[in-house]
Parts: structure tokens; sequence; C-alpha cells
């Protein structure tokens, strides 16, 4: 008979096969608009060198270099202890940010905080999300915090995670705890999607609370409702729920949102990067395409990707002639019928 911890701990373990097979499988498609559902309008007299490039991003006080970090993924096993040690050191190399997958394990399992604390010590002065679920307490998320000396919280809101899990849970009254803990926590508090968008309703209620930012998490990235389905028996099926990144970026608009955002969701290029700060993302993150890439082709390769998207991105700011994010924002767009579609419905 396993333990509580063991079967914790195979959970975690089972997320991490279940979403790299989601990714080496493709399947990480989206029934809504994606990033090709934009065009970039040309600018042919940019008037722009390559060295006159400033793509950094002012966000959480911090400047983050690159407008890029690696997202949320795991923790609390063997396995996962060890990408998250290879993670960091990717993280560290590239100067990049990094978010730790949910510790809530760790919170329960004190035994298990030591893989996650490991993530400091190699990333020393980098910056790092904790990762909680919003059904936590306030003390839970100083814990957190505390565990990975964190510069931010990222609270994920999982509703359609949870309810295809059969041990998952049913009660999800959120709103309230979030702003408690964004209003009292020293650290910026970041509310997290894992996979199904944010739409103009949650960004207004999120308007009234004091959190310093939204993560998307669009649809298109890694679908943890499918892993979910995956692993348990009641069959409920959300292949096609919820808005996808590029979806949830005009929602965000549309909803006057003045909160710090992150587009996250099926991120693969500088060029989805690019068309995410046009659209008024100040960050973007990955994790199953990192993760893919480092199961499949190993550290130095997962960095030589974002090396090629660091030089891409400069090469797509000189491209439309803007010399920094601000400039970045005043990029036209070509929108397709379906995104033109989307919009009047939506508004």
């Amino acid at each position: 008979m396993k333990t509580e911890k063991e079967i914790h701990q195979h959970r975690k373990d089972e997320h991490l096969s279940l979403a790299y097979k989601y990714w080496r499988e493709e399947k990480n498609q989206t029934s809504g608009l994606t990033f090709s559902d934009s065009r970039i309008i040309p600018n042919s007299l940019p008037e722009l060198s390559t060295e006159k490039i400033n793509f950094s991003s002012e966000v959480f006080g911090q400047n983050f270099e690159f407008p890029f970090y690696i997202e949320a993924m795991t923790g609390g096993t063997e396995r996962a202890d060890k990408i998250n040690r290879q993670l960091a050191e990717i993280a560290k190399n590239q100067h990049l940010a990094m978010a730790v997958g949910s510790q809530s394990i760790a919170l329960k399992f004190p035994e298990l905080s030591a893989g996650f604390s490991e993530v400091r010590k190699i990333h020393s002065s980098g910056f790092l999300f904790a990762n909680i679920g919003a059904g936590h307490s306030l003390e839970n998320a100083k814990r957190a915090v505390d565990m990975i000396e964190a510069n931010a919280l990222e609270i994920h809101v999982n509703t359609a995670q949870e309810l295809p899990m059969d041990e998952g849970d049913r009660e999800f009254y959120w709103l309230e705890n979030i702003n408690e803990i964004a209003s009292q926590l020293e650290v910026p508090v970041i509310v997290k999607e894992v996979g199904f968008g944010i739409s103009q309703k949650t960004f207004k209620a999120l308007a009234k609370t004091s959190v310093s930012g939204i993560n998307i998490g669009g649809a298109g990235g890694t679908n943890f409702a499918w892993i979910e389905r995956k692993r348990s028996k009641n069959g409920f099926n959300l292949d096609e729920f919820g808005l996808s990144t590029l979806e949830s970026l005009l929602e965000a608009k549309m909803a006057d949102n003045r909160k710090s955002l992150i587009a996250t969701g099926g991120i693969t290029s500088a060029q989805e990067i690019f068309k995410s700060l046009i659209l008024g993302a100040d960050l973007s993150s990955s994790a199953g395409f990192i993760l893919k890439n480092l199961m499949q082709t190993g550290p130095e390769k997962v960095e030589e990707v974002i090396e090629q998207w660091k030089q891409d991105l400069n090469k797509l700011f000189v491209l439309t002639g803007s010399k920094n994010i601000e400039e970045c924002r005043k990029v036209e767009l070509l929108y397709s019928t379906n995104m033109l579609n989307f919009i009047q419905q939506r508004k």
C-alpha cells in the first residue's frame, strides 16, 4: 500500500511523463486563434541597427534583459528535482528568470523542500517565481516564497485541471483568498492560469485585487485537463475548452487590463514572443516546449534554442523599426478574418 507521500510523488512523475508525451506527439493544438492569425506589417525603412535594440522589460521591480522566462513545470520527486536542477542551470547561463512547479507537495511533506531549494542554490542571483495553488493560506504562501527565496509568487488557478481529476478539488472559492495573499505578501503576486486562458470577466475580477500581474496560460500549450483525463476514470473531456494565448491577449485589451501581463501557452518561437509584446504582454514564458527539448536533446540544445530566440527577437525589432518594447507596442498587425470575428463577438 502506497503512502500519501508516494501517491503525491507518483502523480508528479505521471504529470511529467504525460506532458512530455503531449508535446512529443504534437497534441498542443488549439481550436482557437493562433499567432498565425496575425501578420506583422513590414517596415522597409526601419532606420535602425541591431546594436541599438533594447528589448529588456521592466516589470515586478526587476529589469528582465530578455522578455522571456522558463515557466513552472515540476518538483518534489527525484526525477522532477533533476529536471529543475537542469532548468536552473539553463536559466543561470542564459540570464533568465524561472518558475518552479507547484510547491504544494513540499508544503505537505517538508522533507521534499530540499529539491526546490536547490534551484536557488544554483541560480543564486536569478529572479525566481514560487508557485502554489489558489486554495493555499497566506502562511503557506510565505513558506513557499521562503523555500526558494523567491522574488515573486505565482498562484495557479486550475479549475479545469481539478475537475477531470478523480482526486481533484470540487470547491473553488478563491478570489478573496488570492486578494488576501496579494495584499499581505512582501513579494509581487501573479495569478496564473494553467492552460485555459483568461477571459474579460476574470481580468475585471482580478483588477479589483492587489495582484501585481496576470499570467494568461492560454490553450495551445500543455493541456492539463487532457493529462488528468489520461490519469482518471471519470472521462471528463475538455480537449477543446478555453481561450488560446492570442485570444487571451485580445481579452486583456478589451477588458482594459492594467496589471502586468505574461503570455504563456504554446510559446515556441521568437516571433510568438514578439507578437505577444505587440499585443500588450510584458513578458512571455514557456514550459512544455522547453521540457520537450530538454528531454529530447538535452540542456545544451535548449540553450542553443534560447540563444537563437534572442538573436531572432533582436532582428524582429529591427525589422519593424522598434528600438524597445514601448515602440514595439506601436507595430501594426494584420488580423485574419477569424481574428476579426472573435473581436467582433467579444466586444
